[in-house]
C-alpha cells in the first residue's frame, strides 16, 4: 500500500508532492525561524507602545482567531484531499486532535483572548520546550514545501504559540511560575493517556509519536518503539527541558535569597558587635557609688 501522502497530489496546492518537496536547513526551513525571531524582537522593541495602543486587545483577539482558524483549516484540508475510498474514515481517525502542537495552539489562543495567567503557565512550558523541537525536525511536512498550503499551516501552528508566549511576557509582563509546573505536566499526562488509548485501538494511529517514529528525520525515530519505554524517555526529557526553561526564574530567586541571607548575616554580625561593644563600655565605665 502506497504512503497516505502520495494519494492527494491531484489536489494541487492543498495536497502533497509526489516526491520530497521540503529540505531540512534550506532557505524555506530557516525563513519561518527568522520571521519569528524578527517578530519577537520587534514586539520587545515596541512593547510599551503596543501595551498603550488602543487596538491592543483587538490584536490579541485577532492572533487568537488566526490560531483557531488555522487548526480548523488543517482538518478542513484533510477532508478536502481525502481519496474518496471506503477507508476515508479510518484514515481520518488517525488525525484526531491528540497532538501536543494542536492543543498548544488552542491554549495559546484562549490565553491571548482572556489574558489568562493560568493558561500562560501551561503555554510557557509546553511551547518553549516541546513546541520548539518541530522547528529543527519538521518531518511531517517533508512532502509539502512552500508551494503547498500545509507548509504555511504548519509554521503558523508552531510559530504563533511561541510568539504568543513572548508577546504576553513583553507587553503584559507575564512571568511563568515554576511552582505551577504541575499544570503543564497534568495537561500532557491527560493528553498522553488519551493518545495511548487511541494508539492501541485505532489501526495506524501514532498520536504524540508514542507508537513509533514518523516519516523523515525526527528525534522520535531514534527512540525504542515500545510505547511504555517511549513514555518513560519522554518524561525524562520533559523534566530536563522544563528545568531548563525554569532557570530564568529560579536563578534570580536564588540570587535574591543569597543576597537576603548575606544581608541578614551582616545585620546579625553588626548587632552582635554592637552588643559586645555596649558590654565592654559598661564594664569600663566607673560606678559613681564606688
Amino acid at each position: 500500500m502506497e504512503p497516505f501522502v502520495y494519494e492527494f497530489y491531484h489536489e494541487g496546492f492543498f495536497g502533497y508532492s509526489l516526491e520530497q518537496d521540503f529540505q531540512y536547513y534550506s532557505f524555506w526551513h530557516f525563513l519561518p525561524m527568522i520571521l519569528l525571531g524578527l517578530a519577537i524582537f520587534l514586539t520587545y522593541r515596541y512593547r510599551e507602545k503596543i501595551a498603550a495602543w488602543k487596538g491592543e486587545e483587538t490584536l490579541r483577539f485577532a492572533l487568537g482567531a488566526v490560531l483557531i482558524l488555522n487548526e480548523g483549516f488543517y482538518y478542513w484540508r484533510l477532508l478536502y484531499v481525502g481519496n474518496g475510498g471506503s477507508n476515508d474514515l479510518d484514515q481520518l481517525l488517525t488525525y484526531l486532535p491528540l497532538q501536543v502542537c494542536e492543543w498548544s495552539a488552542y491554549i495559546a489562543a484562549f490565553m491571548l483572548m482572556k489574558k489568562s495567567k493560568h493558561l500562560f503557565d501551561i503555554c510557557y512550558y509546553v511551547c518553549l520546550t516541546l513546541g520548539v523541537i518541530p522547528f529543527f525536525t519538521p518531518a511531517v511536512i517533508m512532502y509539502t514545501g512552500p508551494t503547498y498550503a500545509r507548509y504555511y499551516q504548519f509554521w503558523l501552528e508552531h510559530s504563533l504559540p511561541i510568539f504568543a508566549v513572548f508577546y504576553m511576557m513583553f507587553v503584559h509582563g507575564f512571568r511563568a511560575n515554576y511552582r505551577r509546573v504541575y499544570k503543564p505536566f497534568a495537561m500532557l499526562a491527560v493528553l498522553a493517556t488519551l493518545a495511548i488509548i487511541a494508539n492501541m485501538n485505532i489501526e495506524g494511529a501514532n498520536f504524540m509519536y508514542l507508537a513509533e517514529g514518523t516519516a523523515g528525520d525526527s528525534i522520535a525515530n531514534i527512540l525504542p518503539e515500545n510505547i511504555w519505554v517511549r513514555l518513560v524517555l519522554y518524561l525524562g526529557v520533559l523534566c530536563v527541558l522544563f528545568t531548563l526553561v525554569s532557570l530564568p526564574h529560579i536563578i534570580p530567586e536564588i540570587k535574591a535569597w543569597r543576597k537576603k541571607k548575606a544581608a541578614l548575616a551582616k545585620t546579625v554580625e553588626t548587632v552582635e558587635e554592637t552588643a559586645v561593644s555596649d558590654v565592654a563600655e559598661t564594664e569600663e565605665t566607673p560606678n559613681p557609688e564606688e
